[in-house]
């Protein structure tokens, strides 16, 4: 398992956003959550990922890994999990 950090950008009531930090739970992935509306604006959330962004959205190492299903194959591409 790799010591940096993934930091997941979330909000409430997002199924997906809830599935992709069960399963890094699950696999003893390192991350971070942040949600929406207590750790950052939705004005936060655009400028840094951009209008069509959706969520839940991950960045490691300052690079933007991208939604769940992104963030599941960079997790097994990097045999993380």
């Amino acid at each position: 398992m790799s010591d940096s950090k993934f930091y997941v950008y979330s909000k409430n009531g997002c199924g997906f956003c809830d599935r992709l930090t069960q399963f890094m739970e699950q696999k003893g992935v390192n991350f971070e959550k942040f949600n929406l509306g207590d750790d950052f604006t939705s004005d936060e959330f655009l400028y840094k990922f951009g209008r069509s962004s959706t969520f839940p959205q991950v960045i490691k190492d300052n690079r933007k890994i991208g939604g769940m299903k992104d963030t599941v194959r960079f997790l097994l591409e990097h045999k993380i999990v």
